[in-house]
């Protein structure tokens, strides 16, 4: 390519912060191992296996032949909203009006708009590990400084209030709290939920995200709760996201949604306005069949999730060299495979880092995972479990073999 051309192609200063998707990464090298002829079983991709319940997708097949096929309100329909109030006041003990809510084109997108919508250079985010990547992408993007706290495999990856404490600074923005989190499955308690609110009040302007797009996948006993839940007094600097991608096996549909204070609730949706213009007319319908209609199929496949949970917790944890701490949300392991950094594989090829051994994973046994390094912590690997009882058997077949082989 010639100069000329080259700086014709020439993308903007701020894509120089992305680095190449690790999920596609793996992806790729996932095809090339099926090109090769040997079948791959995917434990690397964070989508239930279910199906969108029956009357939802009715719901939004009517949509379409009533015509509901045009634009709607740019932060979502009325009929939504009200959904959407009435499913946090039901599950969350908590009152949001029509106002204090919008609609987005699925999680990821609320993201990266309350960021762009937000902070700039000279902010910081608080951002604990390991993390869902697009957090890290977006701050980035939007030129803020991520300030990542590493936690603690043997506190249950859960975010600590001193250890928030060591790294808040005047310029903190946000503090960014995903639970139960991805890829970790950790759940915060009120306990320390309580203690992170108690800090928070010490620094009046730093922003809570309150991240709880897994809360219907939770194994505890108590009910769920978020830091508004335990701190009212925040509600006034804290903005929830969830949606229906993972209670309701929608992951296609692309539906995400935030409740938090109007001005920060009406900057998102002016964002929105200017990038998607508004979520899927006809998803919108099925959403609110979703959160108003029955609720059964979440009771069904939060106790599928569990039984398929003990499972490969017992299997991984009798792999000599691998261990994983049993997760209280979500639908991951977060798998210790620090042991075999530093061996071999039968080609003789060095496991230098966790990407090595997932890679030994895919070309020795056929299985997809990601790499620990991909959500900010090396020496750990990602399967999600949301696969049928006889896949997860096959599957831990196969990370046992790929195991042994190494020396």
């Amino acid at each position: 390519m010639t100069a000329i051309a080259a700086d014709r192609y020439r993308l903007a200063p701020r894509m120089r912060s992305l680095e190449p998707s690790p999920f596609l990464a793996v992806l790729q090298a996932a095809r090339e191992v099926e090109a090769r002829g040997r079948k791959v079983v995917y434990l690397s991709m964070g989508e239930p296996d279910f199906a969108t319940p029956e009357h939802v997708k009715q719901t939004g097949i009517r949509a379409i032949q009533r015509g509901e096929t045009r634009y709607t309100a740019m932060d979502g329909t009325v009929q939504l909203k009200d959904a959407i109030g009435r499913k946090l006041l039901r599950d969350n003990r908590l009152t949001y009006q029509r106002h204090q809510i919008t609609v987005t084109a699925g999680g990821t997108q609320a993201i990266f708009n309350v960021m762009l919508a937000t902070v700039g250079p000279g902010d910081e985010v608080i951002l604990p590990a390991p993390f869902f990547q697009p957090y890290l992408s977006a701050i980035l993007l939007c030129g803020a400084t991520p300030v990542i706290l590493p936690t603690r495999e043997e506190e249950g990856f859960m975010p600590r209030a001193k250890r928030i404490a060591e790294v808040v600074t005047e310029k903190t923005r946000w503090l960014i709290l995903n639970s139960p989190s991805n890829p970790a499955g950790a759940v915060i308690d009120r306990t320390e939920l309580a203690e992170i609110a108690a800090l928070l009040r010490q620094h009046p302007d730093v922003l809570v995200f309150s991240d709880d797009i897994y809360e219907s996948i939770y194994y505890g006993d108590e009910p769920f709760s978020n830091i508004v839940n335990v701190a009212p007094d925040l509600a006034d600097r804290t903005l929830i996201l969830n949606g229906i991608s993972k209670a309701y096996a929608m992951t296609g549909w692309r539906i995400g949604y935030l409740a938090g204070p109007e001005p920060l609730v009406a900057a998102v949706s002016q964002v929105t306005a200017t990038s998607t213009f508004t979520a899927s007319s006809i998803a919108q319908a099925a959403a609110v069949e979703a959160l108003d209609g029955p609720q059964a199929s979440l009771v069904t496949q939060n106790a599928a999730y569990r039984n398929r949970r003990d499972l490969m917790v017992d299997k991984v944890n009798q792999i000599p060299g691998l261990h994983c701490r049993t997760p209280d949300g979500a639908f991951y392991l977060f798998i210790n495979c620090s042991q075999f950094v530093g061996k071999r594989t039968p080609e003789g090829t060095l496991i230098s880092d966790d990407l090595g051994f997932v890679l030994h994973l895919l070309n020795h046994a056929g299985l997809a995972s990601v790499q620990g390094s991909a959500f900010g912590m090396p020496g750990f690997i990602r399967i999600a479990y949301a696969a049928s009882e006889e896949t997860l058997n096959e599957a831990a077949d196969r990370l046992a073999a790929a195991c042994t082989a190494l020396r």
